[in-house]
């Protein structure tokens, strides 16, 4: 990293799951940083240990990043060599970053980045979807109403064809997520992409309804790459139903508590509670129901 009278803004990015992902240069990078800015220090920390680097290691989060911005700013332009890390993959996507690099630039900095692992890459890659064009979206909204909405907006083709949207999605939070893209939409093609990079690297792909009956418990956990290719042209018929017996099957077998199970079911399908309720007690138990 050259020394300069003004100093710089290098955006490293980290490994996902793998530290073989990591290159040659982050690692230079890191090692002759003033201060590495970091999503989560103790994170953080672990990676420098294994690298056996010890440099200051500072806070820079969605919450504290419009405040300490302005600072950064100035030590950079006082000569400091500052690295910018989130806790995995590359910074400023979808993680903290974004503004203190805009500032950087408008401060006449010099801003480095340093190419490394980028989830949705990664999935796009693997998944067998169309890769290009795709758009990615960021982690879909918490509230099942705002994700509704967003994908009335999101889930388009692209101007020549089909296109791949991405989302990153909290593993515990998929089966609501797939409940409600079955409805928005039941036909397209998607991808769940989980454990990237490490032992148990995974693609379940299908359709969302399928997906959701496909997924075990095991597969609730971290987070996941979901992808969905949107196909060109709507030929203006309705959309098919979504498959509401398999959506309860992989309720009951994923060993959702049944009232929760129902009323989400409820506001996905528009189904009424009585009529889910048959089709609960149709589905097979999940392995650690009780008898």
């Amino acid at each position: 990293m050259a020394r300069a009278a003004t100093g710089s803004l290098h955006i490293v990015a980290t490994p996902i799951g793998n530290l073989g992902d990591l290159s040659t240069r982050a690692v230079q990078v890191l090692a002759e940083a003033d201060a590495v800015l970091c999503e989560d220090t103790r994170h953080t920390a672990q990676l420098m240990s294994h690298l056996g680097l010890h440099k200051p290691l500072e806070s820079l989060h969605a919450h504290n990043e419009h405040a300490r911005t302005p600072a950064l700013v100035e030590r950079c332009l006082a000569g400091a060599q500052l690295a910018l890390v989130s806790d995995a993959g590359t910074p400023c996507l979808s993680d903290p970053g974004a503004e203190l690099v805009q500032a950087a630039h408008a401060a006449g900095i010099e801003v480095r980045s340093v190419p490394g692992p980028f989830a949705v890459a990664v999935a796009l890659a693997g998944s067998g979807l169309r890769p290009i064009p795709f758009a990615f979206w960021g982690f879909v909204a918490k509230k099942a109403a705002q994700r509704r909405r967003d994908w009335q907006q999101q889930l388009r083709p692209g101007p020549d064809g089909p296109m791949t949207h991405a989302f990153y999605v909290p593993g515990r939070d998929l089966n609501d997520v797939l409940a409600d893209l079955a409805v928005a939409a039941p036909t397209a093609q998607l991808c769940v992409a989980r454990e990237l990079t490490k032992i148990h690297e995974q693609y379940l792909r299908g359709t969302a309804t399928s997906v959701a009956a496909a997924l075990t418990p095991e597969q609730l956990r971290g987070e996941a790459v979901l992808l969905v290719e949107v196909a060109a042209a709507a030929d203006g018929n309705t959309p098919a139903e979504p498959d509401v017996v398999a959506l309860v099957a992989a309720a009951r077998a994923a060993g959702e508590p049944r009232k929760v199970a129902l009323q989400r079911l409820a506001l996905a399908t528009g189904r009424s509670r009585n009529d889910l309720y048959d089709l609960w007690l149709a589905a097979a138990p999940s392995p650690s129901e009780d008898p």
